[in-house]
């Protein structure tokens, strides 16, 4: 018994484990969150998917021996017990009871007798004795004792249903070699046979991803790091998908229209799934449990931020891959996303409130050599600081947090504007003329002194150009001493500031009908470009990603649920709250009555397993009802 107590103990504490610690994650996730210490600890102790962990099935095999030894040696005690009617108590021990009553009878009635002891829901049982004494024992509540045996028998099954879930087959076919977990993302036709499980596989909880209109008969079964594929006895197709939501973005609520087509005999059968609705067919439930993107189809906008060049097109999908040369570079861009809504906090006038800030999509960008760096793109500018920017963010690995590149919207609210910039200081003959306006602002007479400013300037402006503040910082720290350094930085900010305010005005006069920097005042736009164009070296990639248009295509997630062992932990689940109910709420009462052949008077006496105050006013109750009945 101690050895199922510590059994049970390990159990609770597993499913703590369990309940805390999200099961089955994609493992990346679970090194975000722990480090890669504590992952790979994890990951040892099986706790990524305790119910399914070798120790935790040992632990059930354990329990289900040692309570059934249990239930095998105490049960049929406990059913003689229940059986049983002591008829051989003597009138001294009966006597010595606590509720023992001495009733004086005036005319006694066997039939009055039992029938009071019936009304009161008693079981009871009659005996003569050889010297002709009559005594009668009786008993209620005697299902208390069952509950031992039901709360031991709902541990065994309970632990049986766990372990018919807990693909203990599948573990020994992966310790024999028959079966082997599949890392390579692999198309269907490439799996291996051992990576394949076929229907007669004992139990399951598979993944199924469906586009609108697609059809699969097989499912995904995600083992650690990899997966197994899961054949189905039937072919599920998803006729619509729906989702509907808050007028914040978040979703509220999504359902799918399901087609199920037996193999074998072309049994059809449509229903509409939700979160609370699953489908049963064939013995596999089929449950609503997520939404993804399904492939939506994205057209961009490709911007070269360090050069003069006009803008390209580039048209993907998302789960698609896509190969761009930049400056004698191979990018390989792969669309892992597509975010129709995006809840963020916004300030709103003094308080921020969850915005939804509108549609971004996430990609991983690789260089030549496969380093890749992931970026989120948004395609809607969002007020920050009071400016309106477009934003993307960038970050190396997903222990990270993005860093975000913001590029400040123009007067339609348009990213042309920063790129019109961009173009202006990438043009020889534009920026010299800046210049120029520049340095005729200090040196309106011209001469050598201006000739020299202008040089300078010219090389302020190159060296911003090629690699933004800190190149120039970079060029003050090696060239100038240490006092002043500061006042030169603060110079050269200025020159640049002022170049690029020309910049915009040489744009105007060539443009009129431009309105791009229709501005109260172009100072805080032209800072904030300046700003941007800065953190572009710094971004990762000389390219940024504009989504101009795009066709939304989800996909419904479907979770597909074979456990045999579910009814019967149901109904080990039924038995254990009737064993705990039956050995805390139902109080068992023994009751005899000895009338002796010489003796007018009967003795009553009466005891319980749970002396409370209840049982003293029922023993005074039944004491009283026999003295009414019999005077």
């Amino acid at each position: 018994m101690r050895f199922a107590i510590t059994m049970l103990c390990f159990i609770g504490i597993a499913s703590v484990i369990g309940t805390i610690l999200k099961q089955n994650e994609p493992y990346e996730n679970y090194i975000i969150k722990f480090g890669q210490f504590w992952f790979e600890f994890f990951e040892a102790m099986g706790l990524y998917n305790v119910y399914q962990a070798f120790w935790f099935l040992l632990i059930l095999i354990f329990l289900i021996i040692s309570t059934s030894f249990c239930v095998s040696r105490n049960s049929p005690k406990i059913l003689k017990e229940y059986k049983k009617f002591q008829l051989n108590a003597r009138e001294r021990s009966l006597k010595s009871f606590k509720h023992s009553y001495e009733i004086p009878v005036k005319k006694f009635s066997t039939s009055k007798l039992e029938k009071l002891l019936t009304e009161n829901k008693f079981r009871l049982k009659k005996q003569t004795n050889k010297n002709g004494d009559l005594i009668i024992s009786a008993k209620k509540g005697d299902l208390q004792k069952l509950g031992y045996i039901f709360t031991h028998l709902a541990i065994i099954i309970i632990s049986i249903g766990g372990l018919m879930d807990g693909n203990l087959v599948l573990k020994m076919q992966e310790l024999s070699g028959s079966k082997q977990i599949i890392y390579e993302d692999l198309a269907l036709n490439d799996v291996p046979e051992t990576g394949k499980l076929t229907n007669s596989n004992f139990s399951y909880r598979a993944q199924m991803l469906l586009r609108e209109g697609e059809k699969q008969s097989v499912a995904v079964l995600k083992a650690k790091e990899g997966y197994f594929i899961q054949d189905l006895p039937f072919i599920v197709g998803l006729n619509d998908f729906r989702i509907e939501h808050y007028s914040t973005g978040q979703p509220k609520s999504f359902e799918s229209d399901l087609i199920v087509e037996d193999k074998e005999t072309g049994e059809l059968i449509k229903k509409t799934i939700n979160v609370n609705s699953p489908l049963t067919f064939n013995g596999i439930t089929i449950y609503q449990s997520s939404f993804e993107d399904g492939g939506t189809e994205l057209s961009l906008d490709v911007w070269n931020l360090h050069s003069a060049e006009e803008t390209s097109k580039m048209e993907s999908i998302i789960f698609k891959k896509n190969e761009l040369v930049v400056n004698n570079q191979n990018y390989f861009f792969e669309f892992n996303d597509f975010r129709k809504f995006n809840i963020l906090d916004i300030e709103i006038g003094n308080e921020k409130k969850p915005t939804n800030v509108g549609p971004s999509f996430i990609y991983k960008v690789r260089n030549e050599s496969g380093q890749a760096k992931e970026y989120q793109t948004y395609q809607y500018p969002m007020i920050i600081d009071n400016s309106s920017y477009f934003v993307s963010g960038m970050r190396k690995t997903p222990q990270e947090d993005y860093q975000y590149l913001k590029l400040p919207a123009d007067a339609n609210g348009e990213i042309n504007g920063f790129m019109i910039f961009r173009e202006l200081l990438h043009s020889p003959q534009i920026l010299n003329n800046a210049i120029k306006r520049v340095v005729a602002q200090s040196f309106p007479e011209g001469g050598e002194k201006s000739q020299i400013y202008f040089e300078g300037v010219d090389r302020v402006l190159s060296g911003f150009i090629e690699g933004g503040y800190s190149q120039i910082a970079e060029s003050i720290d090696t060239t100038l001493p240490i006092e002043d350094q500061e006042r030169i930085a603060n110079s050269y900010i200025k020159i640049i500031f002022l170049v690029g305010k020309e910049l915009i005005t040489i744009y105007e006069l060539n443009n009129i009908e431009a309105d791009n920097f229709l501005f109260e005042s172009n100072h805080k736009f032209v800072q904030e470009s300046l700003t941007g164009f800065n953190d572009s070296f710094f971004y990762g990639l000389p390219i940024f990603l504009e989504l101009k248009n795009y066709v939304h295509v989800q996909s419904s997630g479907l979770q597909l649920t074979k456990s045999p062992g579910q009814f019967w932990v149901y109904l080990g689940s039924i038995l254990l709250v009737l064993g705990i109910f039956c050995m805390i709420y139902i109080q068992e009462v023994r009751l005899w009555i000895l009338k002796k052949k010489d003796n007018k008077d009967i003795l009553l006496a009466l005891t319980t397993n749970r002396h409370r105050l209840e049982f003293d006013q029922f023993a005074l109750k039944i004491s009283q009802l026999m003295k009414k009945t019999f005077n």
